[in-house]
């Protein structure tokens, strides 16, 4: 029973919380990964679920913060989690636990194991819910994660949902929606760029809406449009060099591409993230090359890419000048890389210098 528990845990994901949250929630969970605006999205989901003792929050609900700026040692906030654990709902069915602000990030085995501890009992006990709320900076995940003995040890104690931020067509749905709300509409290739300025974030791209409807309101418009969100919105700090690496690669800029990578490596980005972003873009511009020469328009390539005639004409646009055959080959080199990052002990930006140096050497394109 023990083993049948612990693999369930492990394969864990948002549609069994949805489920929990429709059907019964119980024990701990585990929010994790890049996406902290969903996390929050269900923990007001769950609260709203489990707190129905109106001005009995203060014997149902206990938030439990590791602040480093707490007064309080770290020995005296485990056990207060304990205590939190342990308490008995008070006219009501279940109580919640909120575990917040615990990096992982450096986290000694002594509190690590205090954790995993706690989140085991509280995986057994039917009258809580307990939630471990990982910030994006509290638990730094990627591709490798689940193979990680941290995350074992978290799965097997709790059920654990990781959140990864939405890819841009998929934001710009929630976006219109939005904004439909408030009597506004913003084209599919403004929100395509509202999604990549802001790294797909969604906080950050809430955080932009207000802008965005202050500025429909002073100057009467009810569309938003590319233009407007290149006046008003920030690029991201976060996505300013990934937004950065995408034009350069575009506009095939050897040197903007060299910068763009190096401004990523200092900023600690996974290389392998870097090179399916590149992939990506290859891809697309391989589809766009096949559209053109099938005399098809930017619309047509539109359909088969699945983004806004906008980006398919500058998709277009870039490979212009540019043989099938080099685009075929950029994929080809990408994949080499891929292949090299997952296997080589070489240094992984060093690997991905070398590609770009292929694919980028101006008498490449000739």
């Amino acid at each position: 029973m023990a083993r049948a528990a612990k693999e369930k845990n492990l394969s864990y994901n948002e549609d069994n919380l949805k489920a929990d949250i429709k059907n019964g929630l119980s024990g701990a969970y585990v929010f994790f990964g890049d996406e902290d605006y969903m996390k929050e999205h269900y923990i007001g989901k769950i609260r709203k679920k489990l707190l129905t003792a109106e001005g009995l929050e203060t014997f149902n609900h206990f938030i439990v913060s590791f602040s480093p700026v707490s007064e309080l040692s770290q020995d005296d906030i485990f056990a207060r989690l304990s205590d939190a654990v342990d308490a008995m709902p008070m006219m009501q069915e279940q109580k919640l636990v909120e575990i917040r602000d615990l990096s992982l990030n450096g986290i000694s085995q002594k509190a690590l194991d205090a954790l995993i501890t706690v989140l085991a009992r509280a995986n057994e006990v039917d009258d809580t819910v307990t939630i471990l709320s990982l910030r994006e900076n509290e638990y730094v995940t990627d591709y490798k994660t689940e193979t990680s003995a941290t995350y074992k040890k978290l799965a097997s104690a709790a059920k654990a949902v990781r959140f990864d931020t939405f890819s841009p067509e998929r934001l710009s749905t929630w976006e219109k929606k939005h904004f439909e709300s408030r009597g506004l509409f913003i084209a599919q290739d403004a929100a395509l760029l509202l999604a990549d300025m802001c790294a797909c974030r969604m906080f950050t791209i809430n955080s932009e809406f207000e802008k965005l409807e202050a500025y429909a309101e002073v100057h009467g418009k009810k569309t938003i449009t590319t233009e407007d969100i290149t006046l008003v919105c920030a690029i991201s700090e976060r996505e300013e060099m990934p937004f950065a690496l995408s034009n350069a690669a575009e506009k095939w800029n050897i040197k903007d591409v060299f910068s763009a990578l190096y401004a990523l490596r200092d900023l600690k980005k996974e290389p392998i993230a870097v090179l399916a972003r590149l992939s990506g873009l290859y891809t697309d511009m391989l589809v766009a090359k096949t559209a053109q020469l099938a005399g098809r328009t930017s619309a047509d390539a539109a359909k088969v890419l699945k983004t806004s005639p906008a980006r398919a004409a500058r998709l277009m646009s870039a490979v212009a000048q540019v043989p099938l055959s080099k685009l075929e080959s950029c994929i080809d080199e990408a994949y080499k890389t891929d292949l090299q990052l997952k296997s080589s002990p070489s240094d992984q930006w060093v690997l991905l210098e070398m590609m770009i140096a292929k694919i980028y050497t101006p008498r490449s394109l000739l």
